[in-house]
């Protein structure tokens, strides 16, 4: 049986992990992709394949909800966390280039060359569509063994 967690562990979680799922709806139905992400204070940055299924379902609805999580292979132990939210298509070269930068930075990548990307993407060329949810409703659970 789960065990609530504080949002202060949630975002530990988030800090922690490198992968979560990108959850929209299509066509009425759920659709996921297993992305990288980072997070500030406020927002949370993922991406995928610009206009790809993913791309598509939130520019038609922006109604979308990130998981991470954690745990060993036997589901023992594990820490999982949602952000549901509303995803916003980034634009502006400036927003983008923030995307790229904390992602980059979370990864371990080099940074150098994100100018050139963020202008890229700002164009609308460029293989990645790149999002931000904001990180005003979190829920977690943790197993109750560790």
């Amino acid at each position: 049986m789960g065990v609530p967690i504080p949002e202060q562990e949630i975002r530990k979680l988030m800090d922690d992990e490198l992968w979560g799922t990108l959850m929209a709806i299509d066509d009425g139905q759920p659709y996921a992709v297993e992305t990288s992400f980072a997070t500030d204070e406020e927002n949370l940055y993922t991406g995928s394949k610009l206009g790809g299924r993913m791309h598509r379902c939130l520019a038609r609805n922006p109604a979308a909800s990130f998981k991470i999580c954690d745990g060993d292979h036997r589901g023992h132990t594990y820490r999982a966390a949602i952000v549901e939210s509303q995803a916003e298509i980034l634009a502006s070269r400036e927003d983008i280039l923030y995307c790229l930068n904390i992602i980059f930075t979370k990864l371990g990548l080099s940074t150098a060359g994100v100018e050139a990307k963020a202008d890229s993407y700002a164009a609308g060329k460029g293989g990645l569509a790149l999002y931000r949810l904001p990180l005003r409703k979190l829920g977690g659970i943790r197993s109750g063994r560790g």
